[in-house]
């Protein structure tokens, strides 16, 4: 695996130097291999237009600026998902509302969505965490009822589909992720995608200065070809690393699928752990990551800690998962200080005293996954069987913290002479 990357960067290297420097100063414009990959990112979406990124929290903020989120909006965000979700809303002066997740497959509920809009909504983002798509049809039900932008994060979530229809598509602008290990990867990058041609200008002006000249779909602005100062354009390095994991995503999403499933299957009748099922009537893609549902009540009272470092010790590559406790108080995002306590007065922009207050209790879904959740690597190029030891040495785990006190931490045993 290690050898078949280094050769994807040896050729998108050679591919940068063959452009000659001429050439690489024209790809401002959205010329050459990056129009190239939008098209790709296009068509594997379906849709009209796509805009290639630095990274997948540029495309976050794109979109809420394009959708038009200003001070006093709101903006409903899961609070179950990585911060990059939710901190762009503060860029553009609006307020994160955060909702409750559905506690069987971890994305967004929709009614508690519902419940949520008031006057100042502006828009709604679904997250399609770890590849697992969300009910797409009730969210585009809710935002066509309530007229508000619908903004789709699908960072994890490459080539995913629900209903048949991919994810990306189903809201008024979709964003992605195309860094580190994600399943289209360009190292640092990421693209956003959009059947609406104003929608797409906005998005323009806000950070591609070079493309306002003769990229405008709908020729929505008459600055002089000049933006607001942002400089959201990709690296053309990442373009093209991003290109050659596109062409492998249906490979890469077959083996991670096949792999989940095994995973999953093997975890059957296991009490203390079990896989998150994926949303009726979608397909994943992505993953990103394996997450298991983890309770300690059938697993000896072990905390999730204690667990992972019993299952690390028998080759497991376990880890706890990261999104459900945030900093050295685990706290949920929601309740995260930089939404709740920042204070912003003596800093720029249009951040605004404003911040996102969500009573305690009041998302007890996303408040009870602290130390309920666990993490193995998407597995992609492993055999099946490596797969199914993983998931059988987690279970025997399990089975043997059950009959056994919880034992110490690492850092709190003595060593015996």
């Amino acid at each position: 695996m290690r050898d078949r990357w280094r050769n994807v960067q040896r050729s998108a290297l050679w591919s940068i130097v063959r452009m000659g420097l001429g050439d690489v100063n024209t790809l401002a414009k959205g010329e050459g291999p990056i129009a190239d990959f939008e098209r790709s990112f296009a068509e594997l979406t379906e849709t009209r237009y796509a805009l290639a990124m630095n990274s997948g929290t540029a495309t976050l903020h794109s979109a809420y600026f394009a959708a038009g989120v200003r001070p006093g909006d709101e903006v409903i965000v899961p609070s179950y998902t990585f911060f990059a979700s939710a901190a762009p809303i503060l860029q553009c002066g609006g307020t994160p509302v955060f909702c409750d997740v559905d506690p069987e497959t971890l994305t967004a509920d929709p009614d508690d969505v519902e419940r949520r809009i008031t006057p100042r909504t502006r828009a709604i983002c679904v997250v399609h965490l770890w590849g697992n798509p969300a009910r797409m049809d009730r969210f585009a039900e809710i935002a066509e009822c309530y007229g508000v932008a619908l903004i789709e994060d699908c960072s994890h979530a490459h080539g995913a589909t629900f209903q048949g229809r991919p994810v990306g598509s189903w809201g008024d602008i979709g964003c992605f992720s195309l860094q580190g290990m994600k399943a289209v990867s360009g190292g640092e990058a990421g693209i956003a995608v959009t059947d609406d041609p104003v929608l797409f200008d906005r998005m323009l002006v806000l950070g591609h200065y070079g493309r306002l000249k003769k990229g405008q779909a709908a020729k929505t602005f008459a600055t002089d070809h000049l933006a607001l100062g942002l400089k959201y354009r990709p690296h053309p390095y990442a373009i093209l690393l991003a290109q050659a994991s596109l062409r492998r995503l249906e490979e890469l999403n077959s083996r991670r699928r096949r792999n989940y499933e095994l995973l999953a299957g093997e975890l059957v009748g296991s009490r203390a752990l079990q896989a998150v099922p994926t949303t009726a009537g979608a397909v994943r893609g992505g993953f990103l990551e394996f997450i298991v549902r983890y309770d300690p009540a059938y697993a000896g009272g072990w905390s999730a800690k204690q667990f992972v470092e019993a299952a690390r010790e028998r080759g497991v590559p376990v880890e706890q998962e990261r999104y459900a406790a945030i900093g050295p108080e685990g706290h949920p995002l929601h309740a995260s200080p930089i939404f709740t306590a920042l204070d912003v007065s003596e800093l720029g922009g249009p951040l605004g005293p404003t911040r996102s207050h969500t009573p305690d209790g009041s998302l007890p879904v996303t408040e009870s996954l602290a130390g309920r959740l666990l993490t193995l690597p998407p597995f992609t190029k492993v055999p099946e069987r490596a797969v199914r030891e993983c998931a059988r040495e987690l279970r025997r785990v399990a089975e043997e913290a059950a009959a056994a006190p919880a034992p110490q931490p690492a850092s709190q045993r003595v060593a015996v002479a």
